[in-house]
């Protein structure tokens, strides 16, 4: 499986732009990314998939539009 990475992401870019100048909210969001980076790459187990209810949908009959 592919790794993903939150650096490639360009508003993470502009964001640590941003916060240069306060080193530790800086910090802060670095240590965030780095969590979110380990959070996204967890491999985890489906032992199965939920089913969703099936709703009919309410179609038209075309008659009652001309109303």
């Amino acid at each position: 499986m592919e790794k993903l990475d939150l650096a490639n992401v360009i508003e993470i870019g502009r964001i640590r732009k941003v916060l240069i100048e306060h080193p530790d909210l800086l910090s802060m969001f670095e240590l965030l990314v780095i969590v979110a980076n380990k959070r996204l790459n967890e491999e985890k187990i489906v032992d199965r998939m939920a089913i969703e209810d099936y709703t009919e949908p309410e179609l038209s009959d075309h008659e009652s539009d001309e109303d």
